[in-house]
Protein backbone atom coordinates (compact mmCIF):
# COMPACT_ATOMS: atom_id res chain seq x y z
CA UNK A 1 0.00 0.00 0.00
CA UNK A 2 1.22 3.91 -0.74
CA UNK A 3 1.77 5.24 2.18
CA UNK A 4 4.07 9.09 2.42
CA UNK A 5 6.61 9.25 4.77
CA UNK A 6 6.89 10.64 7.99
CA UNK A 7 9.69 13.48 7.28
CA UNK A 8 6.61 14.39 4.64
CA UNK A 9 4.41 14.35 7.22
CA UNK A 10 6.74 16.48 9.56
CA UNK A 11 7.71 19.38 7.20
CA UNK A 12 3.72 19.46 6.59
CA UNK A 13 3.09 19.81 10.02
CA UNK A 14 6.11 22.63 10.39
CA UNK A 15 5.25 24.23 8.01
CA UNK A 16 1.24 24.80 8.09
CA UNK A 17 1.89 25.43 12.58
CA UNK A 18 4.50 28.27 10.80
CA UNK A 19 1.72 29.13 8.48
CA UNK A 20 -0.88 29.73 11.80
CA UNK A 21 1.49 32.40 13.10
CA UNK A 22 0.26 36.19 13.31
CA UNK A 23 1.96 38.77 10.52
CA UNK A 24 5.86 39.37 12.21
CA UNK A 25 5.59 36.32 14.48
CA UNK A 26 8.19 33.66 14.30
CA UNK A 27 7.96 29.75 15.17
CA UNK A 28 10.82 28.10 16.78
CA UNK A 29 12.29 25.11 16.36
CA UNK A 30 11.20 24.21 20.20
CA UNK A 31 7.74 25.23 19.70
CA UNK A 32 6.76 23.61 16.57
CA UNK A 33 8.24 20.13 18.56
CA UNK A 34 6.46 20.97 21.62
CA UNK A 35 3.03 21.68 19.41
CA UNK A 36 3.37 18.52 17.33
CA UNK A 37 5.13 15.36 19.65
CA UNK A 38 8.06 15.10 16.93
CA UNK A 39 11.13 15.26 18.47
CA UNK A 40 13.28 18.56 18.16
CA UNK A 41 16.28 17.27 16.50
CA UNK A 42 13.81 15.58 13.83
CA UNK A 43 11.89 19.34 13.77
CA UNK A 44 15.54 21.38 13.42
CA UNK A 45 16.90 19.11 10.77
CA UNK A 46 13.71 19.28 8.78
CA UNK A 47 13.54 23.00 9.37
CA UNK A 48 17.22 23.24 7.89
CA UNK A 49 15.81 21.16 4.74
CA UNK A 50 12.88 23.71 4.69
CA UNK A 51 15.34 26.67 5.14
CA UNK A 52 17.50 25.13 2.17
CA UNK A 53 14.56 25.06 -0.31
CA UNK A 54 13.60 28.58 0.27
CA UNK A 55 10.30 27.57 1.69
CA UNK A 56 10.88 29.35 5.15
CA UNK A 57 13.46 31.57 6.45
CA UNK A 58 15.06 31.74 9.49
CA UNK A 59 15.13 34.58 11.68
CA UNK A 60 18.45 34.96 13.72
CA UNK A 61 18.54 36.43 17.20
CA UNK A 62 16.84 36.61 20.87
CA UNK A 63 13.45 36.59 19.03
CA UNK A 64 14.83 34.39 15.86
CA UNK A 65 12.81 31.69 14.58
CA UNK A 66 11.50 30.57 11.13
CA UNK A 67 8.63 31.94 9.01
CA UNK A 68 7.03 31.02 5.91
CA UNK A 69 9.05 32.78 2.53
CA UNK A 70 5.56 33.38 0.54
CA UNK A 71 2.29 33.03 1.61
CA UNK A 72 1.08 29.09 2.31
CA UNK A 73 -1.40 29.75 -0.58
CA UNK A 74 2.04 29.46 -2.88
CA UNK A 75 3.36 26.63 -1.25
CA UNK A 76 2.57 22.97 -2.88
CA UNK A 77 3.14 19.71 -1.01
CA UNK A 78 5.17 18.95 -3.89
CA UNK A 79 7.85 21.71 -2.55
CA UNK A 80 7.66 20.24 0.97
CA UNK A 81 8.11 16.44 -0.18
CA UNK A 82 11.14 17.56 -2.35
CA UNK A 83 12.64 19.83 0.35
CA UNK A 84 12.28 16.75 2.96
CA UNK A 85 12.40 13.59 1.12
CA UNK A 86 12.87 12.68 -2.20
CA UNK A 87 11.18 13.38 -5.32
CA UNK A 88 7.04 11.95 -4.92
CA UNK A 89 7.47 8.67 -6.92
CA UNK A 90 4.56 5.77 -6.65
CA UNK A 91 6.88 3.39 -9.14
CA UNK A 92 10.21 2.57 -9.55
CA UNK A 93 10.07 2.29 -13.64
CA UNK A 94 8.35 5.63 -14.78
CA UNK A 95 11.97 6.93 -13.93
CA UNK A 96 14.17 4.30 -14.29
CA UNK A 97 13.40 1.76 -16.90
CA UNK A 98 16.63 -0.42 -16.57
CA UNK A 99 15.77 -0.85 -12.36
CA UNK A 100 12.69 -2.94 -13.58
CA UNK A 101 13.00 -6.34 -13.44
CA UNK A 102 9.74 -6.98 -15.29
CA UNK A 103 9.95 -8.64 -18.37
CA UNK A 104 9.38 -5.93 -21.89
CA UNK A 105 6.09 -6.71 -22.54
CA UNK A 106 4.82 -5.03 -18.56
CA UNK A 107 0.97 -4.31 -18.68
CA UNK A 108 1.03 -2.36 -15.61
CA UNK A 109 3.56 -0.10 -16.34
CA UNK A 110 1.46 2.19 -18.66
CA UNK A 111 -1.49 2.64 -15.95
CA UNK A 112 0.79 2.98 -13.15
CA UNK A 113 2.58 5.97 -14.68
CA UNK A 114 -0.57 7.60 -15.41
CA UNK A 115 -1.78 7.52 -11.61
CA UNK A 116 1.41 8.60 -11.30
CA UNK A 117 1.25 11.92 -13.46
CA UNK A 118 -1.69 12.21 -11.82
CA UNK A 119 -0.25 12.22 -7.89
CA UNK A 120 2.24 14.57 -9.07
CA UNK A 121 -0.45 16.80 -10.43
CA UNK A 122 -2.54 16.59 -7.11
CA UNK A 123 0.26 17.56 -5.08
CA UNK A 124 1.45 20.55 -6.63
CA UNK A 125 -2.04 21.66 -6.99
CA UNK A 126 -2.45 21.24 -3.15
CA UNK A 127 -1.27 24.22 -0.91
CA UNK A 128 -0.30 24.60 2.71
CA UNK A 129 -3.36 27.04 2.77
CA UNK A 130 -5.84 24.47 2.19
CA UNK A 131 -4.52 22.92 5.73
CA UNK A 132 -5.24 26.29 7.95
Amino acid sequence: MLKLTKRFEYGLLAVRYIAQMRNGDVATAKEIAEQTGVSYELVAKILQQLTKAEIVASVQGVKGGYRLNKPAAQISFTEIAEAVDEPIQLIDCAENPDGCSAFSGCSIKKPLAQIQTRFREIFSETKVAELL
